[in-house]
């Protein structure tokens, strides 16, 4: 069998930073298995702060702060403000049910992003989704002051349902303001996933780059959707350490290796860089960017 070679790039210019397992919904597809009932993790305040002066050290550019939902960490005002001291760019990926008054004034202090994930026009399916019959309004609300604040705003309507309403939510969101909207599917991770493992298959690639993920327990991960992965722990090793350690390589070169024969084997014409699911549960800079006159078609069409 033929082997598709994949190099795998050292260091790390963006971070998830998942700070609890908290959450005020209980989505059905919840990547992370977060909830109301979860805890912040094993990672002190100083342990965070101790990592973005970690990433700053080794070239990371930007964090997304990320759970659960990282708005319920009351450490999240002074890690962005430690990040944005350090020259690093920030995303907060937040449900936008409830944000602290605080927090909107550091959003906009500091050139914060917001990224929420959406589902429905209708509040009984964005319920049935997520558990929790306030998300609709209050998400819609929020998005609507982040707009009104300047402070700018991705949204990524996740397809869970077969009946779906998604270009009704698309609109919804348009009406609303929002400018930046993508569609993704769910990822069989948490709670979407009835297996030990997520396949590698179903992974976007960009976790072959110089992303990595750090865990509210400590654990380095390639990314927020490879949880059975581990390739080092900020509690036991510096980051750099871990950017730097063969188990990293190797894993990354893995996962190259898994989604570039995947996506050659669905589409041919599309350049085995450009994953056209990859959003907006990736990172900001994960888009799919074809090579100049090539059609990238979604999966499966």
């Amino acid at each position: 069998m033929t082997t598709v070679e994949s190099s795998s790039k050292p260091g790390a210019t963006f971070l998830w930073l998942e700070l609890t397992g908290r959450c005020q919904l209980s989505c059905t597809h919840c990547y992370a298995d977060s909830g109301p009932t979860k805890s912040h993790g094993a990672m002190t305040t100083s342990d965070w702060l101790s990592v973005i002066d970690d990433a700053a050290d080794i070239g990371v550019r930007e964090i997304q702060f990320i759970g659960g939902e990282p708005t319920l960490h009351p450490a999240l005002p002074e890690l962005i403000r430690h990040a944005s001291s350090r020259g690093i760019a920030t995303e907060v990926y937040s449900n936008l049910v409830r944000v602290r008054p605080g927090i909107w004034d550091l959003l906009v202090e500091h050139n914060v992003r917001l990224a929420t994930s959406y589902y429905s026009d209708q509040p009984d399916q964005h319920t049935l989704i997520t558990g929790n019959g306030l998300a609709h309004r209050r998400t819609n609300e929020n998005i609507c002051k982040a707009i009104n604040l300047g402070v700018p705003v991705r949204v990524g309507i996740v397809t869970v349902l077969e009946d779906q309403r998604i270009d009704q939510a698309r609109q919804l969101l348009t009406d609303l303001g929002v400018q930046d909207i993508e569609v993704d599917h769910v990822r069989r991770a948490g709670r979407a996933n009835t297996d030990a493992d997520t396949p590698l298959e179903e992974l976007c690639g960009q976790c072959a780059g110089d992303v990595l993920a750090i865990y509210p327990d400590g654990v380095v991960r390639p990314c927020v959707f490879t949880r059975s992965l581990q390739v080092g722990d900020v509690l036991e090793t510096s980051l750099r350490q871990v950017v730097e350690s063969p188990q990293l390589a190797i894993t990354r070169t893995a996962i190259g290796n898994a989604t570039t024969k995947y996506q050659h084997s669905h589409d041919a014409n599309c350049n085995p860089s450009c994953n056209p699911y990859c959003n907006p549960g990736c990172h900001p800079g994960c888009r799919p960017v074809c090579a100049p006159a090539t059609i990238c078609r979604p999966l499966g069409q």
